[in-house]
């Protein structure tokens, strides 16, 4: 997967767990520290990703508390 792909995919699960969340976001955004998603929405998010991608994501577990887009989109391109 591409950093692209990774990013595209991101936006849409963005989008999924709160409309248009997506065109606030870039590379460098922190979604929960900027305030795009909250403590609830994160967990939906994290569900829409694991989701999109077609399996369990094993970077994120319980503890996971890093939703900068960076770290997502590296997440994905080593699953």
């Amino acid at each position: 997967m591409t950093r692209e792909e990774a990013f595209s995919m991101i936006r849409k699960a963005l989008d999924a767990t709160s409309p248009k969340a997506s065109e606030k976001v870039s590379e460098t955004t922190d979604l929960i520290g900027e305030g795009i998603l909250d403590s609830l929405d994160s967990m939906n998010f994290l569900f829409e990703l694991e989701t999109l991608h077609g399996a369990r994501l094993a970077a994120i577990d319980e503890s996971f508390n890093d939703f900068r887009v960076t770290v997502l989109i590296d997440i994905l391109m080593d699953a």
